[in-house]
């Protein structure tokens, strides 16, 4: 367990023991609790969870041991290697390890997620270069999103952690230019000044390498005003002013992934429930809605330095970096809008902020085409108009309808499987970063009732190849390539996510879990579920969820405390089992599961009713930090 810290206590250890004892015993005595007594062949799905929390619990240490040295740095180059790399790639190693710590994984990866990030962070700073004072130098936010969901999630590890809010605090204050020395934000036009930005404030001028991916892969096109010459790169000439026009055009302005700085600053808010951070949010994706609906409904990719669409594009609302005219287009900016209408969602507990979402999402319908009795909507923007029509992303639908919970965005994500239906209903092998979630989502709708185990087997062979592979890597681990340990973490949180917590897996590209409920053990003082015990979420409604609670251990009780939203965002009413009734109107209610039981329990809730934190249930109104 991540252990309390007794710093700060006017008593001693003795008696602070005695006290906690106490005060769990008061705690658990006065919280709504309701009891499994039904004796039960565990079903399979249960089995195969918790078979895959040892597999996972197991992996890990193989795959930390294999890849780092004594104090936790990655072992890999000495030098950083140039234009190319980012910050990202090494956080990514462990990106979700907190995360898997929260929802019931082992204390050694709640403890070396944390360690970890400390180790990469020094060695990102020292042998790299590439981060000042534990935060990226000025990165792109398509990239610092992927650093930073590592960040996010090492508060629901543990908030406790005094350096991680005082972290959580400074990074968001270089967004609220509460830094003099770092304007990356620009109040009076409701800005991020620069699409790359960081601990050293705004970057105008980007570096020359980065110039010619972004423009090779039309991450970015530098306006009406200068036609790019073919073979341009060749004359010396012709790249000097290339570039000029580049940090002119492209580098003075707002672009659309920088949305994924909302998360960065509601993470502060979750550590502090300061008002500046819900302020901001709202100021800063208001400014957003307000241009797309002023754009014809359009979501523009690029917002000049006087805070207009297109201002240094001759109005042209596409082109900036990340935006419509990339190599990925639409993912890139899907991805940042999601995460960051969830967040404005949870830390205001206004769902209007879904309607940038929606708007984005229509626009792409009303530029579609069916082909073959499939809908295919357009990925890009360019010069030539709208293009690459495919299939729709479907992250982008599927986290809207779980957010909102309502039927016209149920409607909507069935209109853009039209035609796909195959596709929405196929499972195969996954990996971290996997955000398929649709065959998770034809499970709720009832068509796909073997879905939890085929998901959890699924995620059991992935850990399994990956460590194999972990195992026989024989490679120069000094010349890896720096996508590699991503590609082999063993730590696979797909299945726990959706099964477990009633949630599409948490956007990669800098997103917050969004969780319908989440598991505490009181009785160890940790986040997760309990030793042997499995949960499963097997309906979601507006204002209720179904789940289903196993106690695979044959003579051991097992008690779990059950929280409404990743964040205690919501609050439940009453729970049903059977003909039981509980009235709870709480946060939290507790669960004891006699050996080798099951339990069925509906549970009705008001959702965004309540002031999201890291707090866990035994804080009360506060965390005492160390």
């Amino acid at each position: 367990m991540i252990k309390l810290v007794l710093a700060g206590l006017c008593l001693s250890h003795e008696q602070f023991v005695e006290f906690l004892k106490g005060h769990r015993k008061m705690t658990e005595q006065s919280r709504k609790t309701i009891r499994a007594t039904q004796r039960t062949t565990p079903p399979l799905w249960a089995v195969l969870e918790r078979r895959l929390i040892d597999a996972i619990d197991e992996a890990a240490p193989v795959f930390l041991e294999k890849y780092t040295r004594p104090g936790g740095a990655l072992i890999w180059m000495q030098e950083y290697p140039g234009d190319g790399v980012w910050a990202d790639d090494l956080y990514e190693a462990f990106f979700n390890w907190p995360h898997y710590y929260a929802l019931g994984g082992s204390e050694y990866t709640g403890t070396k997620a944390l360690e970890e990030w400390n180790a990469i962070t020094r060695q990102l700073t020292h042998d790299y270069g590439r981060v000042t004072n534990e935060f990226v130098n000025d990165d792109d936010w398509f990239h610092n999103a992927e650093n930073y969901i590592y960040f996010y999630h090492l508060g629901m590890a543990d908030p406790s952690n005094r350096e991680t809010v005082r972290r959580a605090e400074r990074f968001a204050g270089w967004y609220l230019n509460e830094d003099s020395g770092v304007p990356n934000y620009d109040p009076q036009h409701r800005i991020v000044r620069s699409p790359c930005s960081g601990s050293k404030g705004p970057l105008f001028k980007m570096r020359p390498g980065e110039i010619h991916y972004d423009i090779e892969y039309g991450h970015a096109t530098l306006g009406p005003g200068f036609p790019l010459p073919e073979d341009w790169a060749k004359d010396p000439q012709t790249v000097r002013q290339v570039e000029a026009c580049f940090d002119r055009v492209v580098m003075n302005g707002d672009v659309t992934v920088n949305l994924g700085v909302v998360v960065l600053v509601a993470t502060a808010y979750l550590h502090t429930g300061a008002e500046k951070y819900k302020n901001w949010i709202e100021e800063y994706v208001g400014a957003w809605i307000e241009r797309t609906v002023a754009n014809g409904r359009i979501v523009p990719d690029n917002i000049g330095p006087n805070g207009i669409v297109g201002e240094l594009r001759e109005g042209q609302w596409w082109g900036g970096l990340y935006g419509w005219t990339g190599r990925y287009g639409h993912n890139m900016m899907i991805h940042s809008m999601t995460a960051a209408v969830e967040a404005a969602v949870l830390v205001t507990g206004k769902v209007e902020y879904l309607e940038l979402l929606r708007m984005h999402l229509d626009c792409l319908v009303e530029q579609g085409r069916e082909e073959g009795g499939r809908l295919l909507v357009p990925y890009k923007h360019t010069d030539e108009g709208w293009g690459e029509s495919q299939p729709i992303n479907s992250d982008g639908p599927i986290h809207l309808w779980c957010a909102s919970m309502q039927e016209g965005d149920w409607q909507r994500m069935e209109r853009l499987r039209r035609g796909n239906e195959d596709e929405w209903a196929a499972l195969g092998q996954r990996g971290p970063r996997s955000l398929d979630c649709r065959a998770w989502t034809r499970f709720l709708a009832g068509e796909l009732p073997d879905y939890p185990e085929q998901i959890l087997q699924a995620n059991y062979r992935e850990v399994c190849d990956r460590i194999d592979k972990v195992i026989r890597d024989e490679q120069d681990l000094t010349k890896l390539d720096v996508h590699w340990w991503q590609q082999v973490n063993p730590v696979v949180t797909e299945a726990l996510v959706q099964l477990t917590t009633g949630a599409p897996q948490t956007i990669y590209w800098g997103g917050l879990a969004q969780g319908r409920v989440r598991y505490f053990d009181g009785v160890a003082q940790r986040p997760g579920l309990p030793q042997d015990v499995a949960a499963l979420v097997t309906g979601l409604a507006e204002q209720s969820v179904d789940l289903t609670l196993v106690n695979l251990s044959p003579s051991q009780a097992r008690h779990v405390i059950i929280g409404a939203g990743s964040f205690g965002e919501h609050c439940f009413t009453e729970v049903r089992a059977g003909d039981e009734v509980l009235s709870v109107d709480d946060t939290y209610f507790q669960v004891e599961l006699e050996p080798a039981s099951q339990i069925e329990l509906s549970l009705e809730m008001r959702r965004y009713g309540q002031q999201p934190s890291f707090r866990m249930p035994w804080h009360g109104e506060g965390i005492r930090h160390r």
